[in-house]
């Protein structure tokens, strides 16, 4: 009993609940209440020698023994009530059959037997207590009880071994003259509930179990005085008194099939989180949660997060005064273990404890595996000379591939609310090379290599190990350890080799204690240039706005232009160019960024519109309705002002002007080689387009003509819907991803590790179009080329970045300047020189306010096409189409050009 069936090795005591329950005072229905109930009891078996620990006492045995010596039948029921005996059992009181009868309450006409609570006395014999007999006058076995335990309906019945009635002749037993003497009573001796109309009293009497069953009071053992504690079903981390963490540390991963594999852990708390590791946490899950009573005494299943085989039935413990719990199944001592509730945003946190990538990163960004070391924080997993990994000097740059989709690992339970099953996955870690792709493997010396070969490829699992904040660093973030997988098992570690200065990267054992951890963070090397610097006239809190750039090519100093070599032109496609500054009309480009967000690469691919030529349309405010308060929609039906039908709707703003582009889309066309090519090379030009909001229109059937200020986008839209040239309406939104496209363009760096520096001459880039292998940084795309003094595209089939960065495959690398609107390319609209205004027009230049003055006009070559005095203040002289210079004297020269 003192166990609770076994249930409580340690217990030293228990308490009994009823039903019915019998309840004393206002509203109850008991006079003398349930004396097995009201107090906490504690059994003892009696025997020929005290055994404390089993709960076994000292008795003579000749008053207590069934009639066979030495044999006993029931257990005494000491009082534990902390009182100044100090529940000593030799000096104490115990439960028992009462001489004496409950007044006026009878059961089948015989009288009803009450309990009592008195003392044993007790005698030494040989220097050791023991129990001796009851007070003159009692039955020595009236305090000797047994107990049924029916399991089907969890409850007790309740038996006393035998008991004296009232007889109507006084005796003399043991010196006193009693009249409670006669055949003891050992049949009626269960304990029952005599239920009169208004009040319940405990007797004893017959049962009437004809069958094995419990009287018509039922008693249910529950916990008496216990050091027996438990907790709520919940993810917890399990320290003891030392700061040391019951967890399951990667060197014994390979033990986590029992409890084996848990161990107290010493962690550094700067450089490690235990609320990061599932490993250090636990699942705890109550067993017994029958009734309120059980659920605070509960044992607990607990489960390591990590390793579901790592479990333990284990019963928390709090001694009085204790400030800590312990348990007896985890070592550690009494008053040891602390124990903390893990927070429900880390127990919902599936990815928890394992790199997981986002999905959507995977094929535009890349990675460098920091290594952490106490003494350097800028070491980073590196290549050799002979292919082998390191973590010295080299930095490589991996892409992970994902090779597999989230694998469930770990425990779960439907009784802990809001625990995630946790996921992770594999990743096969390459380097991109012009070559192909580089992977790491394992060598015959078990070191760690790179290979093209994928069928040698190592898959891997990184798990979490340490969290720390480097020197370098503002936030202190995930050290991961790479698990070498084989198939779906946990294999080997990768691990630094201290044996050799190198610092080579082998293949460790798990089992091996110490565990390297490295950091996986993006590339800081930038891919592509983004304007957003002083080095480009950026201006603070407006760095992505637009800017005027000059492009300048690295090597001969030529610029990015329109196209002014007759060689080149065309009297219907404006081709760009380039060539040396003098040979151009203007140098500076509208560099516009084309804000689409939600692409995974937006930030390691910004792309740009470049154009020139811009017309800005602001928006027209609306008008709300002026006539009168009853207003209307369309419908008739009654609406506000501002959107009746007599309102001015608002119109939005626009921009309108000539897009530079890559003609890749025209050379289906008909005449495609004349216009759109140079030999087997795509060209490059500018269209005229309408941007607004998301969209961007290319304007053709005559919209191209049109004033800027009288464009409508509804009537373009009607329009190419009827001629079936919806494709030149371009939804940024829904089109524009991390892929390349015509009308945008992406400044990719020749050499990003010197891209950080403040210096423009280390920011060289290639101009980027269409890709060949890969939306970010393919190893093949079609950049910028001179061909033949001719702007083209290079081949996206063969022309390699490798190549290309260095100024092969005739790729043309640049720098910018900042420019100006006073220098824009292909701004041929109006030139003034002082008062003097030069206008090209049509076949013709105009020049105003140079009455008198002399003129002179000569085309690029140097040719004069005009050398006149003009005799008014407006007038018009005609030239050649193309690029023409204007000389008005006393003036400076100015070029236009003419269409």
């Amino acid at each position: 009993m003192n166990t609770k069936l076994g249930t409580d090795p340690e217990g030293k005591s228990f308490k009994l609940s009823s039903t019915p329950e019998l309840k004393v005072g206002t509203n109850g229905n008991s006079t003398l209440g349930n004396i097995f109930t009201d107090n906490t009891l504690r059994a003892w078996e009696p025997a020929a020698a005290t055994d404390e620990a089993n709960s076994k006492i000292y008795v003579e045995q000749s008053n207590f023994n069934n009639g066979t010596a030495n044999t006993f039948t029931g257990m005494f029921l000491q009082v534990i009530d902390n009182d100044a005996k100090k529940d000593d059992p030799f000096n104490d009181v115990y439960l028992m059959a009462d001489t004496a009868y409950i007044n006026g309450m009878y059961l089948n006409n015989q009288n009803c037997i009450k309990f009592t609570k008195d003392s044993i006395k007790s005698a030494e014999w040989q220097g050791n207590n023991y129990l001796n007999k009851v007070k003159p006058g009692r039955n020595n076995h009236a305090a000797l009880f047994t107990f049924e335990y029916f399991a089907s309906q969890d409850s007790i019945a309740i038996k006393v071994f035998e008991y004296n009635t009232k007889q109507t002749t006084a005796v003399t037993k043991d010196g006193k003259v009693t009249f409670w003497g006669g055949t003891p009573v050992t049949n009626a001796n269960t304990v029952v509930l005599n239920k009169l109309t208004s009040i319940s009293e405990i007797t004893l009497g017959d049962a009437n179990m004809s069958t094995p069953k419990p009287a018509n009071i039922r008693f249910t053992l529950g916990e008496g005085t216990t050091n027996r504690k438990s907790i709520n079903n919940g993810v917890y981390v399990i320290k003891n008194t030392k700061g040391q963490y019951l967890a399951v540390p990667i060197y014994n991963t390979k033990k986590a099939t029992s409890w084996n594999a848990a161990e107290w852990v010493t962690i550094e708390t700067d450089a490690q989180d235990a609320l990061r590791m599932p490993a250090y946490q636990w699942v705890a899950v109550q067993r017994d949660t029958l009734s309120s009573g059980l659920k605070e005494i509960s044992r607990m299943a607990l489960t390591n997060r990590e390793f579901e085989n790592v479990a333990k039935d284990i019963q928390l413990r709090k001694d009085a005064g204790a400030t800590y719990f312990f348990a007896n199944e985890i070592a550690g001592g009494k008053d040891s273990l602390i124990i903390e509730a893990v927070a429900p945003t880390i127990i919902a946190d599936k990815e928890l404890g394992y790199l997981n990538l986002d999905d959507a990163e995977l094929d535009v960004m890349t990675y460098n595996f920091n290594y952490l070391h106490a003494y350097a924080d800028d070491k980073f997993i590196g290549m050799m000379e002979d292919s082998v990994l390191n973590v010295k000097d080299g930095k490589y740059a991996f892409y992970m591939d994902e090779e597999s989709t989230e694998a469930n690992y770990g425990f779960t339970t439907p009784y802990v609310a809001g625990l995630k099953q946790l996921t992770r996955v594999i990743y096969t870690p390459y380097v991109k090379t012009v070559n192909g792709n580089r992977y790491i493997a394992i060598d015959s010396e078990n070191r760690y290599r790179m290979t093209y070969n994928k069928a040698e490829a190592q898959k891997f699992y990184l798990k979490e190990n340490n969290f720390y904040k480097p020197a370098s660093k503002e936030a202190a973030q995930p050290y991961y350890a790479f698990i070498n997988v084989t198939e779906t098992a946990d294999s080997t570690k990768m691990g630094s080799a201290d044996q050799d200065l190198s610092v080579i990267l082998r293949d460790q054992v798990l089992e091996e204690t110490r565990t390297s951890a490295f950091a996986v963070v993006p590339n800081d090397a930038p891919l592509y240039r983004r304007f957003n610097t002083e080095l480009e006239g950026a201006v603070e809190g407006q760095e992505d706005a637009t800017k005027i750039l000059k492009f300048k090519e690295f090597y001969r100093g030529e610029y990015l232009m329109d196209e002014n070599n007759k060689k080149f032109q065309d009297e219907v496609v404006n081709y760009a160019g380039i060539e040396r500054a003098d040979k151009a009309t203007g140098l500076s480009f509208y560099v516009d960024t084309v804000v689409v967000k939600g692409t995974a690469g937006h930030e390691q691919k910004p792309q740009y519109f470049i154009y020139v030529d811009r017309v800005v349309v602001d928006p027209v405010p609306g008008k709300e309705c002026q006539e009168g308060d009853n207003h209307v929609d369309a419908n008739g039906d009654p609406t506000d002002a501002a959107h009746c039908v007599h309102a001015t709707p608002s119109k939005a703003g626009f921009t309108v002007a000539k897009y530079m582009v890559s003609f890749a889309d025209s050379l289906s066309a008909k005449n495609a080689d004349e216009l759109y090519k140079f030999g087997e090379y795509t060209r490059v030009g500018f269209v005229k387009g309408l941007h607004i909001g998301d969209s961007l229109y290319i304007l053709t059937n005559g919209f191209e003509n049109m004033e800027a200020s009288k464009l409508d986008t509804a009537a373009i839209r009607a329009n190419y819907k009827a001629t079936n040239n919806e494709f030149n309406i371009i939804d940024l939104k829904a089109k524009h991803t991390d892929a390349h496209h015509n009308y945008t363009w992406s400044f990719r760096y020749t050499n990003p590790e010197a891209a950080a520096a403040v210096d423009e001459d280390a920011r060289r880039f290639l101009i980027e179009s269409n890709r060949g292998d890969a939306d970010i940084a393919p190893s093949k795309a079609a950049w910028l080329k001179s061909q033949n003094g001719c702007l083209v595209l290079s081949d996206a089939a063969t022309s390699k970045f490798e190549n290309a960065k260095t100024g092969g495959d005739n790729a043309l690398i640049f720098n910018i300047e900042v420019g100006s609107e006073n220098d824009l390319a292909t701004d041929n609209e109006e030139i003034a020189t002082s008062e003097v205004t030069v206008i090209a027009q049509q076949g013709a230049v105009r020049v105003a306010n140079a009455a008198g003055k002399k003129v002179v006009v000569t085309n690029i070559l140097g040719q004069t096409v005009a050398n006149t005095v003009i005799t008014s203040s407006d007038a018009t002289i005609a030239a050649p189409q193309g690029v023409v210079v204007v000389a008005v004297e006393g003036e400076e020269a100015v070029k236009a050009i003419v269409k």
